[in-house]
């Protein structure tokens, strides 16, 4: 019974969920209401979507978390990332992260929710916070933490890793964010091999 009571919880927050992700994308943030939301959900009471979501902003949020989180075993993945040694296997481990950033950034959906925020932002600056708190920053505090790991092991020299850091993020999305420019056009592949060269700068200038 608690199972199958469970199954319908979650089956109910991927309903509107998935309702308000397509309605931002169609209409925007601000012009999409909360009523839209439960019905294009088919949920019929207010009452049962702030059983699961405080309000549109929460919501959205949840929306910007689950692009990312459903990537095939994206967290798992994250987990099982090598710890660096050395400078050679955080090089490899910094390419794998940047490559699979690069990924995410080239998605359509992503690509859309970004020009949508882009376009609402001057009405409803939060929009924008709430992308960094939710997206960006979270890519900055994995590679923080890396770094710090390295220093910890003194693999890396005794610099600014916050500077290296916000370099590094930073490069990834001026790459990423380029097909920004291709909107209703077929974008081209991730730069992987200039997020390798990024790499490449930043390995250097941790070097010892």
């Amino acid at each position: 019974m608690e199972q199958r009571q469970n199954k319908r919880v979650q089956q109910t927050r991927e309903r509107l969920r998935s309702a308000a992700h397509h309605l931002f994308l169609q209409h925007g943030y601000l012009a999409t209401s909360i009523d839209a939301i439960l019905a294009e959900a088919g949920v019929s009471s207010k009452e049962t979507l702030y059983r699961h979501y405080a309000g549109k902003e929460e919501l959205f949020i949840d929306v910007l978390e689950h692009l990312i989180q459903e990537q095939p075993g994206f967290s798992t993945w994250l987990a099982e990332l090598p710890r660096p040694q050395d400078l050679s296997s955080l090089r490899q481990t910094l390419m794998q992260l940047s490559h699979e950033i690069l990924s995410i950034m080239s998605q359509p959906e992503y690509l859309a929710l970004v020009r949508m925020i882009i376009a609402e932002s001057a009405r409803f600056p939060q929009l924008g916070s709430l992308f960094f708190s939710t997206i960006t920053q979270r890519g900055l505090t994995i590679v923080t933490t890396m770094l710090q790991e390295a220093r910890e092991q003194h693999v890396v020299a005794d610099v600014d890793l916050e500077a290296v850091t916000r370099a590094l993020i930073g490069g990834l999305i001026t790459y990423g964010f380029t097909n920004l420019m291709f909107a209703g056009e077929q974008p081209p592949p991730p730069a992987f091999d200039r997020a390798d060269a990024l790499i490449e700068v930043m390995i250097r200038a941790l070097t010892p």
